[in-house]
């Protein structure tokens, strides 16, 4: 075979060197070139199969299919894929290989390039292949976890798993936009952890924590399915309640929510009353209201709910100390 060389790639050296054998005929099957592995194979000196045909390197079973089945497919279609024959080899031996050949216009006149490749390396290479297509979905798939373990961990508490003030947002900003479409409001409740730094004081950090794990099961039990918990921060959480058909739900989920304490909890080996402080608003939202408006409206709500839970605090201080 010549050589041609094309930038730094030398199709020569490429063709001899191949650990694959690789034959150049002409269309009759007369072998015009064949690289050092096959010569290797069928037991001849480099060049020593020039001049022979391919049919003489094939045992008589496998020339009568060849001149029966393959040899016309590849008159008709031009190429012939992975054909199970065996290669007559020194002293009689014989070389399972896979056959494939392709017609090529390359030249003044048409040449067949075949390419063998040693069945037992063949199929052990489409395993290595199979398992390494399996690892490399492997790690995709692990790295779809991590990438979700992630988007989880940037959306929630990781004390109480409950949704954090980020989610809140958006949340919030998704159910004004429904809200506007399908004409219903949309309301927030402020709740506050009465006397928490008290707890923290008294027993201590993590019993604070398990307060507030104490406290999120409770509410996430209190409200009903469609709605949200969030830990909004500290010891204030927010409920959403993305949708409200009459006004008077709003008050009947704050009721749930403020009793949900009711039962006394021990912690650190303390039994602790504790209670809520609520603040409750609600919106409508307009129809033609756009991305801004709803931004400006969740601010709204939140600093309303807000301001109530605050005025509600303010009033159980002042009844206790007129009490």
């Amino acid at each position: 075979m010549s050589q041609r060389t094309t930038g730094t790639v030398d199709y020569g050296q490429l063709f001899h060197r191949a650990p694959a054998g690789y034959i150049v005929a002409g269309t009759d099957g007369t072998i015009l070139a064949a690289n050092a592995t096959m010569c290797a194979w069928t037991g001849v000196a480099d060049g020593g199969l020039d001049g022979t045909r391919l049919l003489d390197l094939l045992p008589a079973g496998d020339r009568l299919m060849y001149r029966t089945h393959a040899g016309p497919k590849l008159e008709r279609d031009g190429h012939l894929g992975e054909l199970s024959v065996e290669l007559l080899g020194p002293d009689g031996q014989r070389r399972p290989v896979l056959l494939s050949i392709t017609r090529t216009a390359d030249g003044p006149e048409p040449r067949d390039l075949m390419i063998f490749f040693a069945a037992p390396e063949r199929r052990r290479y489409e395993r290595e292949l199979a398992s390494a297509h399996r690892r490399l979905e492997d790690a995709e798939a692990e790295r779809a976890l991590l990438l979700q373990e992630a988007h989880h961990r940037a959306l929630h508490d990781p004390l109480t798993g409950l949704p954090n003030r980020r989610q809140l947002e958006e949340s919030l900003l998704a159910a004004l936009a429904r809200a506007g479409e399908r004409r219903h409001g949309v309301g927030v409740l402020f709740c506050d952890v009465n006397n928490f730094k008290n707890v923290n004081d008294t027993l201590g950090h993590a019993a604070g924590d398990r307060v507030l794990e104490h406290v999120a099961r409770m509410l996430s039990q209190a409200v009903r399915d469609a709605d949200t918990v969030t830990r909004y921060s500290g010891d204030e959480f927010v409920v959403l309640i993305p949708r409200l058909d009459d006004p008077a739900e709003l008050e009947a989920v704050a009721g749930r929510v403020r009793a949900c304490l009711a039962d006394a909890v021990t912690v650190a080996a303390t039994e602790l009353r504790l209670g809520l402080s609520v603040g409750t608003a609600k919106t409508a939202v307009p129809s033609d209201a756009d991305a801004a408006g709803h931004r400006e409206l969740a601010s709204a709500l939140l600093i309303a709910a807000d301001h109530d839970m605050y005025r509600v605090k303010t009033e159980m201080r002042q009844a206790a100390a007129e009490g």
